[in-house]
């Protein structure tokens, strides 16, 4: 019986033994503990590179105790502390791969110059454009360096949109300033452009773009004899006065005078503060302004304004001299010269005889204008009270008459509408003009030259005027010295004063050449026309002129 019961004993802890070891190694929910199998080739706590994108099979999923799906390391009831690595840093010399959104197109640069040849001094204006399909953060130009050119630039960067070959460009425009320092021919350099593109992202994508081809420019030396040299595309003058209300001795007055050119900046514009001095009064500059501006054709416009104040020095005149400004026409090939006449205030020192002609004038044309109002005044009173009458009767007269024309006009009107086209003084009237003017007498036409150049008020200005004109209509040279000009007037207008054309013409010469200018030119003009007026009876006066000349002399001389 006690071996019986030691066996059984031993029997069961062997058995004991036996479930203790098993349920070790084999738990009692095995289903639930072991975890399915993973898809094949697939780690999930594989080390991913950060720089890389790398597309990786969904993670396994599993049951949960509380029937929800469950994935990635907790499906295995354990999450390890290597699940989630540190990343590593870039190999060296690594670009990394932007992303599909931040991708534009290779921005590339088209340059414009205005003219490609040019003078010494003559500003000229290159554009360099960046063109691309989308915005960019910096823009910066590279520009060739030539020791022959002068390069600076104009203003701030302009943006601007255009569409080509149906897809829309961002335009960034940089304008420069290129100046030719000497003569010849210069090469310069591509110019090159660098910056950033804006891509809306936290990367950062560089541009690099070169025009295809240097610019070649051609320079050509200042015209002699042409000082100062300014070559310009257009010169302008203007002058304003203000505080001119009450003028007298020791009263300043403001003169503002604005020089407005294409083709410089305001800052290469001369001074003319030495052609407004004169003996009447005081000068001072105030101020002066420059700007420099770029037209919408591309052309460099600058403008200068000098600001003065006069204070007369000698009674109740003032009188402001006239200004010149010589200049080169780059378009024309030409020199000329922009003129801003000169002013004479408040003329109270006039002689009597004047003051009354003056004061008579005046008045007679109030008479005149007043009467002619009064007219007016009457007239328009008589047709506003008898309107109502005369209305009905003047509308049925007028139907009547224009259909009578109508009805006996017409077969005629037809017949010689084409005559009348033909005799159209729209047509002809230029033709009509030119024959009767080389039809008239040599004197009249040169009448009408003197009446041509009565309009200017300076004297070097009337003496360019007539020369042209007298060269036009009667063949006279214009190069003529005032000598011999003289002598064909006299020749031309028998019935003038010979002496008093000579003495005439001899005060202008001196004031154009000699520097003493003519003290009232109005009344010079006016004795000039007076001696070359039309006269009857020409050919007479001049037969008695040469009789006068060949009078026999005297029997006993001495």
């Amino acid at each position: 019986m006690n071996t019986g019961r030691g066996n059984s004993c031993s029997l069961l802890r062997v058995i004991y033994l036996g479930l203790w070891l098993g349920g070790l190694f084999l738990p009692v929910d095995a289903m639930a503990q072991q975890p399915p199998t993973p898809v094949p080739g697939y780690n999930p706590w594989a080390i991913a590179n950060p720089y890389y994108q790398v597309q990786n099979p969904a993670p396994p999923v599993g049951p949960a105790t509380d029937n929800r799906i469950q994935s990635g390391p907790q499906a295995y009831g354990v999450v390890p502390p290597w699940a989630y690595p540190v990343m590593p840093a870039p190999p060296p010399g690594y670009q990394a791969q932007y992303p599909a959104s931040a991708q534009v197109s290779r921005p590339y640069v088209e340059i414009e110059l205005d003219s490609t040849e040019a003078y010494v001094h003559q500003n000229l204006v290159m554009s360099i454009k960046v063109i691309s399909t989308g915005n960019l953060k910096t823009v910066a130009a590279q520009l060739p360096d030539n020791e022959g050119v002068i390069i600076r630039q104009l203003g701030d960067i302009t943006v601007g949109t255009r569409t080509r070959r149906g897809q829309r460009e961002i335009v960034n425009t940089l304008y420069y300033q290129l100046t030719p320092i000497r003569s010849g021919r210069f090469e310069l350099d591509s110019v090159r452009v660098t910056g950033t593109i804006d891509t809306a992202s936290p990367y950062q994508a560089d541009y690099d773009a070169i025009t295809s081809r240097p610019v070649v420019l051609m320079v050509s030396d200042p015209e002699p004899g042409v000082l100062p040299w300014l070559p310009l595309h257009e010169l302008e003058l203007n002058a304003r006065l203000s505080n001119d209300e009450r003028i007298g001795e020791g009263e300043p007055l403001t003169l503002t005078v604005e020089q407005r050119a294409v083709g410089m900046s305001g800052t290469q514009l001369p001074s003319i503060e030495a052609q407004l001095q004169a003996p009447g009064h005081r000068l001072y500059r105030e101020k002066s302004e420059y700007e420099g501006t770029i037209s919408k054709d591309g052309k460099l416009v600058g403008t200068r304004r000098d600001r003065f104040t006069l204070v007369p020095q000698q009674g109740n005149r003032v009188d402001i001299p006239a200004i010149r400004v010589g200049w080169w026409n780059v378009d024309r090939q030409r020199k000329e010269t922009a003129v801003l006449p000169g002013r004479l205030l408040n003329q109270r020192d006039l002689p009597p005889g004047q003051e009354s002609d003056s004061a008579s004038r005046v008045l007679s044309e109030v008479t005149e204008s007043l009467a002619m109002w009064l007219f007016l005044l009457a007239l328009t009173f008589l047709l506003g009270r008898f309107w109502t009458r005369l209305m009905p009767g003047l509308r049925h007269f007028r139907r009547w008459l224009w259909s009578h024309i109508v009805t006996l006009c017409q077969p005629l009107y037809r017949r010689m509408l084409p005559v009348l086209v033909r005799l159209s003084p729209q047509r002809n009237l230029p033709l009509i003009r030119r024959r009767v003017a080389d039809t008239l007498p040599r004197s009249a036409r040169l009448w009408f030259c003197v009446r041509g150049a009565d309009e200017e008020q300076d004297a070097d200005d009337w003496s360019q005027v007539l020369r042209f004109l007298v060269n036009r209509r009667l063949g006279l040279s214009a190069q003529l010295p005032m000598s011999e000009l003289a002598e064909q007037i006299i020749q031309i207008h028998p019935g003038a004063d010979a002496n008093k054309i000579r003495l005439l013409l001899n005060e202008l010469e001196a004031a154009l050449f000699s520097g003493r200018p003519i003290q009232d030119f109005d009344s010079w003009k006016k004795a000039f026309k007076h001696q070359l007026r039309p006269r009857l009876y020409v050919p007479l006066r001049r037969k008695q002129r040469i009789n006068r000349d060949r009078v026999l002399p005297s029997l006993n001389p001495g």
